[in-house]
């Protein structure tokens, strides 16, 4: 038994279906992650009994660097899926000035050891948005680019359009007015006077909706948005640890922010309201066997190259 659990063979097979685990999961699956299933952890149990197995054979023979590698592949191995089920994952939902301790998982509310307040939130693009107005019939099309004020005379069509407002996220207010929901680009629109064929018309043009007033007008209007593509989203926060003094940090996707053992994630926010973010909290338990088992492993390398 300890001769077939140390194999070679063995490694190599397990190895091999983890891989194709990975590559399923990442490829092709849409359900459940199997991270979480028994057999998964069965196989990453096997793993690790496996290279301690090959060690254990060889410990009064080996070199200290052999040792180092293999202890370092067990504890990357077994920190990995401890700090799974050890991980704590809550969701932290803000709006702008406020201030809470408190985090949900499913049904239940958890106390952190610092409040956070959501101070600001923003959305960044590529590039700064531009509107155009396109104009289309059997004579072909032509584009403009727009802004308010804007006055494009169409001779060949007998036709004039004046562009009277531009909206970024059009809302209907009080009283039914229109007016912008957001500062952000989510539902851009723009309001045209028309004039063609000695009757004016005045028409709001939408960039999600481009094909409304076909049938209005002697001839097709679009409005698009350029360079309005999301580059980032950002939460400005306070941080008021218990007990400490409080900080200002800016949380955004790929940016985390570290405090007290836990980890803020910017997840998502509400293309409805721009005061609302979301944020996950994690905090890995069992992350401090993964940095060891990675020291372990980079100086058993270490020893091997000196060699």
């Amino acid at each position: 038994m300890i001769k077939f659990l140390a194999s070679l063979k063995l490694f190599f097979a397990l190895c091999l279906a983890l891989g194709g685990v990975f590559f399923y999961q990442t490829v092709f699956n849409t359900g459940a992650a199997v991270y979480g299933s028994a057999w998964f952890l069965a196989l990453g149990a096997l793993l690790a009994l496996n290279i301690a197995a090959c060690a254990a054979g060889r410990l009064k023979t080996a070199a200290p660097s052999f040792l180092l590698i293999h202890a370092g592949l067990v504890l990357v191995i077994l920190g990995g899926f401890g700090s799974r089920f050890l991980r704590f994952e809550a969701e932290l939902p803000l709006r702008a000035g406020a201030e809470t301790d408190r985090v949900y998982s499913g049904n239940d509310v958890y106390q952190l050891p610092f409040s956070v307040k959501l101070e600001s939130f923003r959305l960044d693009y590529y590039g700064e948005p531009a509107g155009r107005l396109t104009v289309m019939d059997e004579g072909g099309r032509r584009d403009f680019p727009v802004k308010e004020g804007a006055l494009l005379r169409l001779p060949e069509l007998g036709a004039e359009l004046k562009v009277l407002r531009l909206l970024r996220d059009f809302g209907l207010g009080a009283g039914g007015k229109a007016a912008d929901k957001s500062p952000y680009w989510h539902n851009p629109a723009a309001q045209v006077e028309v004039k063609a064929r000695g009757v004016k018309k005045t028409l709001w043009f939408f960039a999600n909706f481009p094909g409304m007033h076909r049938a209005e007008l002697p001839f097709h209007v679009f409005y698009k948005l350029e360079n309005a593509d999301i580059k980032n989203f950002t939460s400005a926060v306070l941080v008021r640890p218990a007990g400490g003094a409080a900080f200002s940090a800016e949380i955004a996707v790929n940016r985390p922010l570290r405090t007290r053992g836990y980890t803020l994630y910017q997840t998502s926010y509400d293309p409805a309201d721009a005061s609302y973010t979301l944020l996950t909290v994690t905090r890995d338990r069992g992350l401090w066997a993964v940095y060891a088992g990675f020291a372990a492993l980079l100086a058993g390398i270490f020893l091997w190259l000196k060699k």
